[in-house]
């Protein structure tokens, strides 16, 4: 955003009498509440948030203590790009620090511990897997190109496995770049489009987590927990543990208006009425909708039931209304291929499995970013964090790790990850590391958490670009989507930028606000980033008239560059 373009707009007298329904929690729900207070001027009391959870956050969670061990079902990489979400960080007060906003408690943070890593990728109980040499064969290379500048109407349904050949899944790219997002070759290469178009700049540099960006904390504790106190703080209501199961939809004369919400409580079911000056913000998804929690000694549920999906549910009742509100059953229907486990280490005063990675990687805890066990038919990666929680005590160590894989045989534990306890997941991950003879020593000091999540990589499922709703769908008056579930265009899922870029669409669309809108870093129209990104692709220094030559083999006939260029956007002016 340029500064120009940084104006507070007056509100119109309309607004201050308007009210907002903000259905889910989350960091889309919680930056749509921060919008339309600071930007679009609605008054703070006439916002609400209502979440099915007993705590804000959404995915974005963790809890617990060092006494019971702590928890976190997800994990995130962040970087500079990610403009809404810096914009809303800046806006809301630290707790830890006074007088800083949590951007500028976030930047601090990573000019103290710059992530780097010196060990991406590892093999044979412990081995450091070889990241030389170039990210994909030239061939693939050239299919990259090609998919680049393809429009997505031609590989709609499409999955990576469709387009790349059937070594691309074993290239330096794929171990890297898919363990980092969680893809898998069947998911939707539209998605696998987006993602190269908006991070071609995270080519140069993928095997050492260039640019990736983290929070003091935990995300929950360094992001969630101030919007949500700071939200509360200027007068904004928050209705947890209250799931919103209809919304009620009119159309009269070309137009869509939301006239009402049931909610369900632990006080039974309610209805509120709706006039065309009640704004509905909806979170039409969840990334861990209908996850189960299992621990050091139990096997957490893999509920695969269809019944009550929360807000997918929600969603599908509004689908079948009406096409423009988008094909849930695209997402949802195969949790076969949408889903994967996760499980959180607390371990107290024992610092040998700690100890032994820092010495092998040479990267201190929280600096390293994660690190990919190649060979793990559970397709595992991990990372050691620093001091994760506020009131994590010195002898007290945390990390995350996650498995793709859950259908799969464990490699040193024979069965599938989803039926494993926590304890022979910690087991199966020593074993990778080169600690098998240590585990019974660990496991002695460690609590661990697991979480299976069906959703989790819903997202990525092979779709029509209509599939997911525009955020605000055609007529509506007063009713938008948000989060993880809605259309995009140029733009990516499964980050927290998406979920705050589409809060902020929504609020201005809905008030009306022409105040401008951040603009999405487009480095594909970059030249320095596309010499960069093809010089680390095909794995060399600089350009002859061989490996030019070779390039230009490669490249996508000229009728295909010429509709890519004409395609392209105007510069902002």
């Amino acid at each position: 955003m340029r500064n120009y373009d940084r104006i507070n707009e007056l509100p119109s007298k309309r607004t201050k009498h308007q009210r907002a329904h903000i259905i889910g929690g989350g960091i889309a729900g919680l930056s749509a509440a921060a919008f339309l207070v600071t930007d679009a001027g609605m008054p703070a009391d006439h916002v609400t948030i209502y979440e099915s959870l007993a705590l804000m956050g959404g995915s974005m969670d963790a809890y617990g203590s060092a006494k019971i061990g702590y928890t976190s079902r997800g994990e995130r990489e962040l970087e500079p790009y990610m403009e809404c979400l810096w914009y809303v960080c800046g806006k809301v007060p630290s707790l830890q620090t006074p007088g800083l906003t949590i951007l500028d408690e976030s930047h601090l943070a990573n000019i103290r511990e710059p992530i780097h890593s010196h060990y991406r990728l590892m093999e044979k109980q412990g081995q450091r897997y070889d990241c030389s040499g170039p990210l994909m064969s030239a061939e693939d290379a050239g299919r990259m190109q090609k998919l680049l500048l393809t429009p997505e109407r031609e590989i709609e349904m499409k999955t990576a496995a469709d387009w790349f050949s059937p070594l691309f899944t074993n290239s330096l790219f794929w171990l890297c770049w898919s363990s980092m997002l969680a893809f898998r070759d069947y998911h939707s290469l539209i998605e696998v489009r987006r993602y190269m178009a908006r991070f071609l700049m995270k080519d140069y540099g993928m095997v050492w987590h260039r640019g990736i960006l983290h929070t003091e904390f935990n995300e929950y504790d360094s992001i969630i927990k101030p919007m949500h106190v700071w939200l509360k703080s200027l007068g904004v209501h928050f209705h947890p543990g209250t799931t919103v199961t209809d919304i009620a939809t009119s159309d009269v004369e070309g137009e869509t208006l939301a006239t009402a919400l049931t909610l369900s409580n632990g006080k039974g079911v309610h209805h509120v009425t709706l006039t065309r000056d009640d704004f509905v913000f909806f979170t039409n998804g969840s990334l861990t909708q209908n996850s189960q929690m299992g621990d050091k000694n139990t096997v957490p549920e893999f509920d695969q039931q269809t019944k009550d999906r929360g807000c997918f549910t929600t969603w599908e009742s509004l689908a079948a209304r009406d096409p423009k509100f988008g094909q849930p059953a695209a997402f949802i229907s195969d949790i076969e291929k949408s889903n994967w486990m996760s499980f959180f280490l607390t371990i107290t005063a024992d610092p040998t499995f700690f100890d032994f990675m820092e010495k092998k990687t040479g990267d201190l805890a929280g600096t390293g970013g994660a690190v990919t066990i190649v060979d793990s038919s559970w397709k595992m990666s991990f990372v050691l964090y620093n001091k994760y929680f506020p009131d994590q005590p010195t002898d007290v160590d945390v990390f995350w790790a996650y498995g793709q894989c859950s259908e799969k045989v464990g490699d040193f534990i024979k069965k599938p990850m989803r039926e494993c306890t926590g304890a022979e997941m910690f087991a199966e991950l020593l074993y990778h590391c080169g600690l098998k003879n240590k585990i019974e020593g660990i496991l002695a000091n460690s609590a661990v958490s697991t979480c299976m999540m069906p959703y989790i990589t819903s997202q990525f499922m092979p779709r029509k670009v209509s599939d997911r709703p525009k955020v605000v769908p055609e007529g509506c008056v007063n009713l938008s989507f948000i989060g993880q579930f809605v259309e995009l265009p140029g733009d990516v899922v499964f980050t927290v930028e998406t979920s705050v870029r589409t809060a902020m669409m929504a609020v201005w669309g809905l008030t009306g606000l022409t105040k401008p809108m951040i603009p999405i870093y487009e480095p594909i129209y970059d030249l320095r980033v596309i010499v960069s990104s093809i010089k680390e692709t095909l794995g060399i220094d600089e350009f002859t008239p061989e490996n030019l030559h070779a390039i230009a083999l490669s490249s996508p006939p000229l009728p295909t560059l010429i509709a890519f260029l004409n395609e392209m956007p105007k510069p902002v002016v």
